[in-house]
């Protein structure tokens, strides 16, 4: 029994059980689409919507029985593994077939990612504020709902009830607006916002019906960049003003940028392993995680350490592209120097999180 006061589970322990069944959906996205078993998929639609429900369960109980730093770091970094496992399938080819979405379009969208992360990890060193902003939230909210609109196209062959379906996502909004309205006088601007991107969407679809999943993916990352540049444009100017950016400064910005187009760049142009750079992803977002963590506690890991993590990775990466018959050797070595690195970096860390999951 919980003590008095105490809820049976907390917000962080649903943020990490939330990692859990991450692997899983990548799998059955790939097995769905690679079968062409419509099943898989739907199971895969259903898994996604539960992982992105927990999202909206851990920020209650945040919210209910207060937030911790860990919680408040580990929540976003999670969301973006959420992000990594369930997009990258989409920009992949399958059977020779052409990838659902541009890879191009997901390398920026989590190049954004990446170097807001190492941003952050600059603010929480000098203490600075770095405040979530709406657009921010938005933007987690429509990547998760971008996932399952486009699962729904490679889903559902007939064409009138996918015009039902947007159709659905264009009113329904609208209609929870107007009762919100109507029971607290309040007007709900995100409900419109999702409204009018369905009507984006439906226009797309009407004129070019096979460009409508890489639309929303293109929309999905304007809306990214957007919240990002948001990040950029005010902390940049803290940051210039102080006049002690640093090399670590440095090779955590240059980190955020040539991982995540390296990555995508090896998973389109090669054979290599898949599974390689589902775990240099992953594990990259969860070090930039840690990082916030250690940079808010004043022990961050210095230039050197970082970057020669970060450095090899991109130079194996590298050469998986230039040597593309060697490419499963290289992106294994990548993926080897990555997990050992940011576990080392999590031992080291162990101070300053063992605690936070109780």
């Amino acid at each position: 029994m919980p003590a008095p006061g105490k809820p049976w589970i907390t917000a962080n322990q649903v943020t990490v059980l939330r990692l859990i069944p991450m692997p899983l959906l990548a799998w059955m996205i790939y097995k769905g689409h690679a079968d062409h078993d419509d099943t898989l998929l739907w199971w895969a639609l259903i898994a996604g919507t539960l992982i992105g429900c927990t999202d909206w369960v851990d920020g209650m109980l945040a919210r209910k029985y207060g937030p911790t730093v860990f919680g408040a770091l580990l929540d976003p970094i999670a969301d973006k593994v959420f992000i990594a496992f369930a997009y990258t399938p989409f920009a992949d080819t399958l059977n020779g077939d052409a990838p659902l979405v541009p890879w191009w379009a997901c390398a920026l969208m989590f190049t954004r990612e990446f170097f807001i992360t190492a941003l952050r990890s600059a603010y929480e060193q000098r203490d600075l504020t770095l405040k979530t902003s709406y657009i921010a939230k938005a933007k987690t909210w429509a990547q998760m709902q971008g996932i399952g609109v486009m699962l729904l196209f490679p889903l559902v062959a007939n064409r009138a009830f996918l015009l039902g379906l947007i159709g659905f996502g264009i009113g329904a909004p609208l209609l929870a607006m107007l009762g919100l309205y109507i029971a607290r006088k309040k007007v709900w601007m995100a409900a419109l916002w999702m409204s009018l991107s369905f009507c984006a969407l439906l226009a797309v679809f009407l004129v070019d019906e096979p460009s409508a999943p890489a639309a929303v993916m293109v929309g999905v990352v304007a809306l990214t960049w957007i919240s990002g540049l948001q990040y950029v444009q005010i902390g940049w100017q803290q940051l210039r003003g102080r006049g002690d950016f640093r090399r670590a400064d440095g090779v955590r910005l240059i980190g955020g940028f040539s991982l995540p187009i390296l990555c995508f760049s090896v998973l389109h142009y090669t054979a290599a392993p898949r599974w390689t750079i589902f775990a240099i992803l992953a594990f990259e977002l969860a070090a930039g995680g840690l990082d916030n963590l250690l940079s808010h506690e004043k022990v961050a890991t210095k230039a050197l350490a970082w970057g020669g993590r970060v450095l090899g990775v991109s130079i194996m990466l590298l050469a998986a592209l230039l040597v593309p018959s060697l490419a499963t050797l290289f992106t294994i070595i990548a993926a080897a120097g990555s997990v050992g690195g940011v576990m080392a970096e999590f031992i080291r860390g162990k101070p300053y999180y063992s605690g936070a999951l109780d």
